[in-house]
């Protein structure tokens, strides 16, 4: 079995889509180009770089190897101003960091460099553009360097998933043309704690172009003004407030001033109770909504109603019973909604028919993985035309399997492992389904009666069957799948396949 949370592995659409506009705004000038006017860079810049470089001790994807000729502004990871000369851009990010993490949790990043971030930066007066995440440059009691604050023209900063721990220096306060601070202390492998804490936040009031920021995993358990703080950066895109012991202050903030926010993450952050005069509810344009994990029991208030650009909600981990339909009805852009692990305890056909008509054919991802969720299939989730992901694992689903789910074209990932599922899948379940990648129907009573000249349309990475009767020999459609990385066709027992 497995849960999905929106799809935030990486970035989703919005995410993305706000990040374009960043980057567009941060590094489309004219100035930019590989070649400055002059031939070469700035000695001096050069110098700087080349005194970075001998600071780190590890570079396991040689990023650096393009480091040795005259010119810096042709190196690797490095851009010049074609108008000045000077450097700009400096990007060594690893790249591989969360493709490690995802196969290994406990991955000790083997495509990361280590060593430690030298002064000889702050020569880069000219910097707008700085990545340095994925890498290992900080480790215990290594604080993210104060000087980084000298680089005034710094538009961009991503510092995340780098080990540093400690104060967050106020000395980030000094970036007043900042756009993007990502400080993301999420994936420290050493550790599930908050290695970064913040003791006065008030810093970030003088970063009033910020657009992007990411402070997941911070611990801001300190401070009790946050929300006054975060109220008045109104150029804010994204938030991300992951697991940051965020304390909700007594009297919340009645209007929100932020009206351009799009992606709001308050997932983790241990509140049990949603107030209706919460600064969030008037937030016309989010469209990205995360409150997982939080162990919110009560109802919604009916001003979610209101928040009529949401795409993304994402409420599992919670203790919700129920969710009112006419909170919901409004949200026609709805495209992913997460339950996984809470206490609906209803009929899934009522269930889905409260969710608002009007986003049947515009969902693509729906987890209600754990919420123990009763009763048949219906067959008419066949409107649900764009759905990718049908996670329904680990409730008291009966019945057989609609044919129906047949029809949903688009489905990646389709798990309803660990229900009380009964009757045949057929082909007539499967044959149109050719994007389909991940399929678990373990833990049913269910009979595969597939033929052995059956050929399927899509391609397997992950497939399975505990509990299934599929017959005394393999399965022949099944040999055909050469892309399987894990199949698993008996009980207890596992047969994994390289790609």
């Amino acid at each position: 079995m497995a849960s999905f949370a929106a799809p935030v592995s990486s970035m989703d659409a919005a995410a993305a889509l706000c990040l374009v506009l960043i980057l567009a705004t941060t590094t489309s000038s004219p100035v930019y180009g590989q070649q400055p006017s002059n031939g070469g860079c700035i000695t001096e810049e050069r110098d700087a770089l080349l005194s970075f470089r001998a600071g780190i001790r590890s570079d396991p994807q040689n990023l650096f190897s393009s480091w040795n000729g005259p010119d810096c502004c042709q190196w690797s990871g490095v851009r010049c101003s074609n108008r000045t000369g000077h450097v700009v851009k400096l990007d060594v990010r690893n790249d591989l960091f969360f493709d490690d993490i995802y196969h290994s949790w406990y991955s000790e990043n083997p495509h990361g460099m280590r060593g430690n971030i030298s002064s000889s930066l702050v020569a880069l007066h000219h910097l707008e553009y700085l990545d340095l995440s994925g890498n290992y440059l900080g480790g215990v009691d290594v604080p993210i360097p104060g000087f980084l604050g000298s680089l005034q023209s710094l538009r961009y900063l991503n510092l995340s998933c780098m080990d540093f721990h400690g104060k967050v220096p106020p000395q980030l306060g000094n970036l007043s043309r900042l756009l993007y601070l990502d400080l993301n202390n999420n994936w420290n492998h050493n550790s599930y704690g908050m290695m970064l804490h913040i003791e006065d936040i008030s810093w970030l009031l003088r970063l009033a172009l910020l657009r992007f920021l990411d402070l997941t995993s911070v611990n801001l358990s300190a401070i009790g003004n946050w929300v006054q703080v975060v109220n008045m950066l109104y150029n804010l895109r994204v938030l991300r407030l992951r697991r940051c012991g965020l304390v909700f202050p007594q009297i919340p903030t009645v209007h929100s001033n932020l009206t351009s926010l799009q992606i709001l993450d308050l997932s983790d952050t241990g509140f049990h109770t949603i107030n209706p005069t919460y600064w969030f509810w008037d937030v016309g344009t989010i469209r990205h909504l995360d409150l997982a994990n939080n162990e919110i029991a009560e109802a919604f208030p009916d001003a979610m109603g209101n928040m009529t650009s949401l795409e993304v909600l994402c409420l599992g981990g919670n203790h919700l019973t129920s969710i009112k339909p006419e909170v919901l009805g409004n949200l026609c852009n709805l495209r992913v909604l997460t339950l996984w692990s809470n206490l609906i305890n209803q009929d899934i056909s009522h269930f889905l028919q409260g969710l608002p008509h009007c986003a049947w054919s515009k969902m693509e991802l729906l987890d209600m993985s754990c919420t123990n969720v009763a009763g048949e299939i219906p067959r008419w989730i066949n409107q649900w035309t764009d759905l990718s992901t049908l996670q329904l694992s680990s409730n008291r689903l009966e019945g057989s399997v609609p044919s129906e789910i047949g029809t949903l074209g688009k489905l990646r990932q389709l798990y309803l492992d660990g229900n009380y599922l009964n009757g045949s899948v057929s082909e007539e379940h499967l044959d149109t389904l050719v994007n389909l990648e991940e399929l678990d129907l373990s833990y049913n009573s269910l009979h595969l009666m597939i033929s052995s000249n059956w050929i399927p349309p899509f391609k397997l990475r992950r497939a399975y069957f505990p509990r299934c009767k599929m017959g005394p020999h393999f399965p022949l459609w099944l040999k055909g799948q050469k892309g399987v990385v894990f199949l698993d066709i008996r009980n207890k027992r596992q047969v994994a396949k390289d790609t």
